[in-house]
């Protein structure tokens, strides 16, 4: 397993990215051409420092918000998503649905005794604190089948309490370091954020723990060759986004009644909306982010 530790995500990913550059090894799956480096570790110790800045390539801010409300939404229509991003129109299946819309999976589908992934996970480290059980499942078995586009790459995520702190680690089977790790690790950093937020009211000590971001196959695109070094070219400063006020989405995984106001406000395009404007919270994060430049 290589690691890659830092305080901020900015720090671990740059490492990541020379080492992959150094180090990685040619891989042509699926008729791509691509430098793999296998079982990498992001180590974030500051999960709120989850984002960066970079002339060449920073988080796109933008985007990450869109898709907060995406994921918190629950939703997985991709209309809603590619708006901020075409790239869904070429993997949604032949109902306008995404497999790896996250929220959906997370939030919205439930199994036979009625838990989703989320509530499953929360309400484990509610009933003990001490469980190693509180996992949540991203990709199916029903993912499984041929001339499928959209094949979930989070396998599952991992959360603990432990020393008064809570933990969360993803594990992905695949990861593209460019246009996917940044988005990935902003959301799921976030989803350890909302956790806590709603752990407190059971545990109003806790405090965050690390997050680590694992994939098996760790890799960029040779598309992304030269951008990767134009990035290596500029410095990387670390962002943080701001702790969450007001919680996205209620202890059942349902959305908030705040965050359905926000997606009905970026979905109306209409200035009326007045509830984001105040406070520093990440909700009002999003509606900066996702409207800018309007």
């Amino acid at each position: 397993m290589l690691v890659f530790k830092s305080e901020n995500f900015a720090g671990c990913y740059k490492d990541s990215l020379i080492h992959l550059l150094n180090a990685g090894l040619e891989n042509r799956a699926r008729s791509t051409v691509s430098t793999e480096l296998l079982d990498v570790a992001l180590v974030i110790e500051d999960p709120t420092s989850c984002i960066y800045a970079n002339q060449a390539r920073g988080s796109q801010l933008k985007y990450i918000a869109a898709e907060l409300i995406w994921y918190y939404s629950g939703r997985n229509d991709v209309k809603f998503i590619s708006k901020w991003a075409k790239f869904w129109e070429t993997i949604q299946n032949h109902d306008g649905s995404a497999n790896s819309a996250y929220g959906n999976l997370l939030f919205t589908v439930k199994n036979e005794y009625h838990y989703s992934q989320y509530q499953w996970a929360l309400q484990s480290l509610i009933n003990d604190p001490n469980t190693r059980q509180a996992i949540m499942h991203l990709n199916q078995p029903v993912h499984q089948y041929n001339g499928n586009k959209d094949f979930v790459c989070t396998m599952y995520v991992n959360c603990h309490i432990r020393e008064n702190r809570l933990y969360m680690t993803t594990f992905m089977r695949s990861n593209d370091a460019i246009w996917g790790t940044p988005t990935d690790v902003a959301f799921f950093c976030s989803l350890q954020m909302q956790m806590l937020s709603q752990l407190r009211h059971f545990y109003p000590d806790l405090e965050l723990g690390t997050y680590t971001h694992v994939a098996n196959s760790y890799h960029i695109y040779d598309r992304h060759y030269d951008m990767v070094k134009r990035m290596l070219g500029s410095d990387f400063s670390p962002m943080s986004l701001p702790k969450i006020e007001t919680d996205l989405i209620n202890i059942d995984g349902s959305p908030s009644k705040d965050l359905l106001t926000l997606a009905e406000a970026i979905e109306a395009d209409s200035p009326r909306f007045l509830i984001f404007q105040d406070g520093e919270g990440l909700l009002k994060w999003i509606y900066q982010n996702v409207t800018a430049d309007k």
